[in-house]
């Protein structure tokens, strides 16, 4: 049986240890990988499933919100995964959002972003630097019944912390199912279809963890069972 074909986007350069690990962990899964960034033939791309990773903020006119001028912008890729956040939610492609990628699904479906979590919420500023990238960890509480509670076999886990926004409107047909207990998401999907969901957290680097190496093989299974028939 032929391994299905996941597209995992990233930036043209750089990111390069997340994709690994994310490659690393769809191949662990049982699926086959593709590298999508703005410089291939994106649009063309024959895909079973498709990962959206994380990466550099969101071009902020994108949910109506003024861009910051010191920032620097990837609007190749924004328009990438836009097409593709879209086309496959038509088209019930199983996606998975990681980090960006689930502020992406959320922004191509009409909802916005939160710039400065701290003063937003309470108890938001968190540790930085490579070791509390590395060993932080923080709880999220799981909507019952939701796809990402059967995925991780529990309502309540810790999750890592590298994200500097996160979702405020939330997109046309999708739903909050996880945050933390400050409040800040960390999960949404769209239950109509079969796998469309967004995580806030990286699980390409937990996958130590089996409820976390989960979310690739149930994406994987997702998108071997959506083949057209003799696909195998």
């Amino acid at each position: 049986m032929s391994r299905p074909c996941i597209g995992i986007t990233k930036p043209e350069m750089g990111d390069n240890a997340a994709y690994r690990a994310i490659r690393l962990a769809v191949m662990l899964a049982g699926g086959e990988t593709v590298n999508m960034n703005a410089g291939t033939s994106w649009r063309e791309m024959p895909l079973d499933g498709l990962i959206v990773g994380g990466g550099s903020d969101i071009f902020p006119e994108h949910y109506d919100a003024e861009a910051i001028e010191t920032a620097t912008y990837d609007h190749g890729r924004d328009e990438m995964e836009m097409y593709w956040a879209r086309r496959a939610r038509e088209e019930n492609v199983p996606v998975l959002g990681i980090c960006r990628g689930a502020q992406l699904l959320n922004v191509a479906h009409g909802g916005s972003l939160h710039h400065d979590l701290a003063g937003t919420y309470e108890n938001a500023e968190y540790p930085t630097g490579f070791w509390a990238h590395t060993f932080f960890r923080k709880t999220i509480n799981v909507e019952q019944g939701s796809l990402l509670a059967g995925i991780l076999g529990t309502r309540r886990t810790q999750v890592n912390s590298l994200h500097r926004k996160a979702i405020d409107r939330v997109g046309d047909g999708l739903r909050v199912t996880a945050r933390e207990e400050n409040g800040i998401v960390q999960a949404i999907e769209d239950p109509t279809r079969r796998f469309y969901l967004g995580v806030q957290f990286h699980p390409e680097f937990l996958i130590y963890r089996s409820r976390f190496m989960n979310l690739f093989r149930r994406l994987v299974e997702a998108a071997r069972a959506d083949r057209p028939a003799g696909d195998d």
